[in-house]
């Protein structure tokens, strides 16, 4: 598959340093190219190729510093006209999260010492890795204030409810600011539903229930419910209740087998006659699309903030 568009790289590297993402390593450090020279770039490449889409590359756009004043420039530009789409591929799934919290009043935080939450090693059998991960992440939690959100419905389940089977101690008090982001924003937009756009002509969005959400926080209604304050219609997927494939080290220990079941996936999607995706787990936005590039289909796979950020109103961003 050739995507028709031009592509502007806007910075390498990246601000984190997950010891798990090779990526992230290997471009360092990290060197942002200055928003004028991007301005630039798309303006002249516009004007050379004719595209009508702009994408800002980089290993996350959203934490390129001045990402939303080269975007609204980006828009702006007498090159587009208004016919021009930008789109922000890699985007960090928290980025959006910190947009719709910081929309509600709050002032959000990113511990820099916080790490895995574990389950990856328990998942792989190492359970005393997993309760020293969780450890880790728990110290680097203990200094805040307020409630503590996840964009993963994984880790909010690993942190608490299952890392006391691999023998991490309990910490009640963090345990109990956790939440997962799904309920977390439904709330805010339960209570304060100025926050997002009037309801328009609602885009049509596939929502595939992640076992983790589904099974393990029982959580059906709630996404649905969030995509429909922010202005979606919501479709079933017809195999609501199948696993995607990933599984988190399952797809690495059964990869013909995980394979399959994102392709069985794909083709219940393809029922809905949606082209937009969402789910609130990372690790199944990952296996979807990896499988929907394989076979050349054009689906926009996205995280329930992402779809919910794109919502906001201009006073709530």
């Amino acid at each position: 598959m050739v995507h028709d568009r031009l592509n502007v790289e806007i910075f390498r590297g990246c601000t984190r340093g997950c010891r798990f993402c090779q990526a992230g390593m290997i471009t360092r450090p990290v060197r942002e190219r200055p928003a004028q020279q991007v301005r630039r770039m798309v303006s002249d490449g516009l004007a050379r190729t004719g595209y009508d889409e702009v994408s800002l590359t980089s290993l996350s756009s959203a934490d390129y510093s001045g990402i939303e004043s080269v975007v609204g420039d980006v828009i702006n530009d007498p090159m587009c006209s208004g016919q021009v789409s930008v789109s922000l591929p890699s985007l960090r799934v928290d980025a959006f999260t910190v947009g719709v919290a910081t929309a509600a009043g709050f002032r959000v935080g990113f511990p820099k010492g916080q790490w895995c939450c574990g389950l990856i090693a328990a998942n792989a059998g190492d359970f005393s890795g997993g309760a020293e991960l969780h450890g880790d992440l728990a110290q680097s939690l203990g200094d805040s204030k307020g409630p503590i959100v996840t964009p993963s419905a994984s880790c909010f389940g690993a942190f608490t409810i299952d890392a006391p089977d691999w023998g991490a101690p309990v910490n009640e008090a963090l345990r109990s600011r956790m939440r997962d982001s799904t309920r977390f924003t439904l709330e805010l937009l339960i209570g304060r539903p100025e926050l997002v756009q009037e309801p328009g002509l609602g885009l049509k969005v596939a929502y595939h229930d992640s076992c983790q959400t589904l099974r393990q926080l029982g959580l059906k209604a709630e996404p649905r419910r969030l995509l429909g304050l922010a202005g979606y219609e919501v479709v079933d997927i017809p195999d609501i209740a199948n696993c995607c494939g990933f599984g988190g080290t399952f797809s690495l220990d059964w990869p013909r087998v995980a394979s399959r079941l994102a392709d069985w996936k794909l083709d219940a999607i393809a029922k809905t006659g949606c082209t937009v995706v969402a789910s609130d787990n990372p690790g199944c936005l990952i296996h979807i699309a990896g499988a929907a590039r394989r076979r050349g289909i054009e689906l926009r796979v996205a995280h329930v903030l992402e779809l919910v950020a794109e919502r906001l109103t201009t006073s709530g961003r």
